[in-house]
């Protein structure tokens, strides 16, 4: 018997250590490589010009008031017989991610110039515990109108361009034929040929000439202040008349605001919550868009003189932590209380409601 008891004792182990086996040699291990498609496409009818790319981007997107780090990125040509919708495949490394950090997919889509014109303006995650991370169709949305086909000369000498003082008050218009210098309130004007433009470090300047007159308009690509109302503009622009100079300020002060992802690092002074993203994308039509800490939102925007105010923010309607949520619905809240906004000299944007309160945000 105890002959018996040992023979079946020993079947058992070698079946138990058998099953052991046969089960460990069915949990594959985790793939080296993270590895993400989606298929990027916009609403638009239309082809994107020749010599335009694609970037597509792994993000490590967890810190807040940081620019995200890129992980794995393609750059994609398009033009001829290469256009949207495409789908696009990103691989990574497992061992550049870290499982305690925040990690998702951005796109781009530029001009042959540089000109940006669609972007994506959700947030994309990625779930970094899979192999292979399918995000299906991403909508990317267009940001600037108005730019195919745009010269390079566009983005560094822009026509209509236009500058402006105060006290005695002066305009200069820059037309593609003119220049046009209006002083003293408007009640003297000059108009000459619209010169090639003469650049140098920092900025460029157009000497202008008729028989009576000589304008010389320096243009600094230096952050400006209206001295009266406050506004900010991209230029410092000093005008030289004849012998008499008048300072001030130009350039479209929406340029400062647009084609940028403005990422929020304080709300009403409490900061935001570790890890977590809340961003504001201007466009050029009057829409803003972003991420408001959970769920993605847009509002339409006005910018007139030094106030800009948002209509009521329209969001998704995810759900997400009591923290996030709360954190959402301030920051939401806010943007729509919001009359003034302001672009500090370290180029933060401050936008301030009615009852004096802030959002600070970087790019």
């Amino acid at each position: 018997m105890r002959y018996v008891l040992t023979a079946i004792l020993s079947i058992t182990i070698l079946a138990g250590l058998s099953a052991c086996k046969k089960e460990m040699s069915t949990t594959a291990p985790q793939a080296e490589q993270l590895t993400v498609t989606a298929k990027l496409m916009y609403r638009e009818r239309m082809l994107v010009p020749k010599g335009s790319t694609l970037t597509v981007m792994l993000q490590d997107v967890s810190i807040a008031d940081k620019a995200a780090t890129v992980i794995s990125e393609e750059i994609i040509g398009l033009g001829e017989g290469i256009q949207l919708p495409l789908k696009v495949v990103l691989n990574a490394h497992r061992a550049e991610l870290d499982p305690s950090h925040t990690y998702a997919l951005h796109a781009r889509l530029e001009g042959p110039n540089g000109n940006l014109m669609w972007i994506t303006s959700q947030r994309h995650a990625v779930n970094i515990e899979q192999s292979h991370v399918e995000l299906g169709d991403l909508m990317m949305q267009r940001v600037h109108s108005g730019t195919i086909g745009a010269d390079s000369n566009d983005r560094l000498y822009p026509v209509p361009y236009k500058a402006q003082g105060n006290e005695p008050g002066w305009l200069v218009k820059v037309e593609e034929e003119t220049i046009e210098v209006q002083t003293n309130y408007g009640q003297n004007t000059v108009k000459t040929p619209r010169p090639q433009p003469q650049p140098y470090k920092g900025g460029y300047k157009y000497h202008a000439q008729t028989e009576a007159h000589i304008a010389i308009v320096d243009i600094r690509r230096k952050l400006c202040y209206d001295n009266m109302s406050g506004r900010p503009y991209p230029n410092r622009v000093t005008l030289t008349l004849d012998g008499k100079v008048f300072e001030g300020c130009g350039g479209d002060p929406l340029s400062l605001l647009a084609d940028h992802e403005w990422v929020v690092e304080d709300i009403a002074e409490q900061g935001i919550i570790d890890n977590s993203r809340v961003t504001i994308t201007f466009d050029k039509e009057g829409r803003a868009y972003g991420s408001a800490s959970c769920n993605t939102y847009n509002a339409a925007y006005q910018l007139t003189g030094e106030n800009l105010t948002f209509k009521a923010p329209m969001s998704t309607l995810m759900a997400c932590a009591p923290a996030l949520m709360d954190q959402e619905q301030r920051f939401l809240k806010m943007l729509a209380q919001v009359n003034r906004y302001d672009i500090d000299g370290q180029g933060a944007l401050i936008l301030t409601t009615e009852g004096g309160k802030t959002i600070t945000a970087r790019h």
